[in-house]
């Protein structure tokens, strides 16, 4: 039999645990609140959920972290009923202040009210005597990157990524005693958003380097073509296989970077296995250093015809 004082504990655990963190947005790459919820869901051992997507009850004990200014009108009184609806627990976390009525209901229906900073607390403190005025954290330490003895780069636009040929790079790599270092730098696509199925490239491409991967995030071309003279080799991998018109390869080859690519029948015939470019279908090991110094240098010989100047000549010469 459990004794009252066993079950008090219990009852007291199971209030002062938050069951999750709730968050309007979820993606910490294009959201600052949201990158600050994911930390502080990890540091409390628990999972962030999206606003749109909560489903509690009077059993849960949950952690609003909000900017109310973030959200519509119409979200935030859809959050609002649920949570009166279903007697939850809550406390709020505000990372901004708005003064508006939805707000004040918020305000006045959470167990404590936490803000990120002073001025917040003073500013809501007629309504909340007892709010709380703590800090948000900034970026953990990721530590000084460590030396590569291979730097491998790809960049271009997100949607275009494709996993399937890195599964094969991280094969050739895992025979190799040479440490790598995988740099992504994508770009969005006109037309299209970011999502959080936008990133998940980055994980799963991670998981073939073991960890060995940076994101760069999106780069302005001065920095791409630092870049790719500093990395041995940019990796591209396409649906069918490498064209003509794809500038990142073209960009690479021009910059003397070595190119790890996948070919079919439609690959021009100016890109050869061995000589100016490496197809990852035809490679048992990763190249050399001085296989990658090599191509590389045949690359940028092999482009050297295909320039804008070359492209505009063609397009006012007169070809009768």
């Amino acid at each position: 039999m459990v004794d009252k004082q066993t079950a008090r504990s219990e009852v007291i655990r199971k209030f002062m645990n938050y069951s999750v963190l709730v968050s309007y947005h979820t993606n910490p790459y294009t959201c600052g609140v949201a990158r600050f919820n994911q930390a502080l869901a990890t540091a409390l051992g628990i999972s962030v959920c999206a606003v749109t997507k909560l489903a509690a009850d009077r059993s849960d004990m949950l952690l609003l972290s909000l900017k109310f200014e973030e959200m519509s009108t119409e979200i935030t009184e859809i959050l609002l009923s649920q949570l009166i609806e279903t007697s939850a627990n809550f406390d709020l976390f505000l990372h901004g202040v708005t003064h508006s009525e939805l707000e004040k209901k918020f305000i006045a229906s959470a167990r404590r009210v936490i803000v990120a900073t002073q001025e917040y607390a003073d500013s809501i403190r007629a309504q909340r005597e007892d709010v709380v005025a703590y800090f948000a954290p900034g970026a953990g330490d990721a530590g000084v990157a460590k030396n590569a003895e291979i730097t491998l780069l790809t960049f271009g636009m997100a949607h275009k990524i494709r996993s399937d040929g890195y599964r094969k790079l991280g094969q050739l790599l895992s025979a190799d005693s040479r440490t790598v270092q995988l740099e992504i730098s994508t770009a969005l696509h006109d037309g299209t958003s970011f999502s959080e199925d936008f990133f998940s490239v980055g994980s799963e491409i991670s998981q073939v380097f073991d960890g060995n991967v940076s994101f760069l995030g999106f780069l302005a071309d001065d920095e791409v073509s630092r870049r790719l003279h500093a990395a041995d080799a940019l990796v591209a991998f396409f649906p069918h296989g490498v064209r003509e018109n794809n500038t990142t390869v073209l960009s690479a080859m021009a910059h003397g970077c070595a190119v790890i690519t996948n070919f079919d029948s439609y690959s021009p015939v100016w890109m050869k296995h061995g000589k100016s470019v490496f197809d990852i279908g035809q490679l048992s090991t990763f190249p050399s250093a001085n296989e990658l110094i090599r191509v590389g240098e045949a690359a940028r010989e092999a482009v050297a015809p295909f320039t804008f100047d070359s492209l505009a000549k063609l397009l006012t010469t007169d070809l009768k």
